[in-house]
């Protein structure tokens, strides 16, 4: 029996059908060539494929001929192989579509990096709810606050006592702890600038927003003793390499 005979075929009409132009056919080629053993093997979910492949049809066909583009086919195997080790997670299948759509386009394939599906791969799906978030920002950027104590006994210094609380632009909590963030700024999309602060009015007012809850949180009593409680205020913005990698995820 061909692997073919194991897959499923709603995705298998829509890349490979015969009306699609050559654009489709070539990418679908690539896509089952790299899929083909861990659906074998059942490593992958059949639904999980059918999702990327449909989702991946999908965008392609929005792509106008005139702006189809392969012929960078290393750059759309490499996006389309590292796209497996996501697979399983819905947001992360809808930006490896996206990303693979954008590598056949040439309005945008210009500024597509080879680290762009490297780093898909390597995020987590709390990491890629927080990129959406920041992605829907004005500016591409959201103003944050974190607590320190600075010590009545100068020689102890000061230390933080509360992590990140970063607001969207609806006053929302952006789902993501410090270690979300740190591993997006290693990544070169974001950073996390402290002593950094937005200045316009609505963000001004997000700042009291964020000291209040954190002043409010829970602090332990030996650290109001200790010291003077105060808050940081800081900004998370999108690096120019990480505007490039949005335009081509969402």
């Amino acid at each position: 029996m061909n692997w073919l005979d194991n897959l499923p075929l709603e995705p298998v009409n829509k890349l490979l059908n015969p009306i699609a132009d050559s654009l489709g056919q070539g990418i679908g080629g690539i896509f089952y060539w790299i899929f083909q053993k861990p659906i074998k093997f059942k490593i992958i979910k059949e639904a999980e494929v059918q999702d990327l492949a449909n989702k991946t049809a999908e965008r392609l066909q929005k792509i106008p001929e005139e702006n189809r583009d392969t012929s960078n086919r290393g750059l759309l195997m490499k996006t389309i192989e590292e796209a497996q080790y996501a697979i399983s997670e819905g947001d992360l299948r809808t930006m490896f579509a996206n990303l693979i759509a954008s590598s056949a386009d040439n309005r945008k394939n210009e500024v597509i990096s080879p680290r762009f599906p490297t780093i898909l791969s390597q995020i987590s799906p709390t990491d890629a709810k927080a990129l959406q978030i920041i992605h829907n920002q004005p500016g591409y950027q959201l103003p944050f606050g974190f607590l320190k104590i600075e010590y009545n006994d100068a020689n102890r210094g000061s230390r933080k006592i509360a992590p990140y609380l970063a607001l969207a632009y609806d006053n929302s909590v952006l789902p993501a702890n410090e270690a979300n963030l740190n591993n997006l700024v290693s990544l070169g999309i974001i950073n996390c600038k402290e002593d950094f602060w937005l200045t316009a009015d609505h963000y001004t007012k997000q700042y009291e927003l964020i000291k209040e809850v954190l002043f409010n949180s829970n602090i332990p009593i030996e650290d109001r003793k200790d010291g003077k409680l105060k808050m940081t205020k800081g900004i998370i913005n999108t690096t120019d390499f990480g505007f490039n990698f949005f335009k081509c995820i969402f």
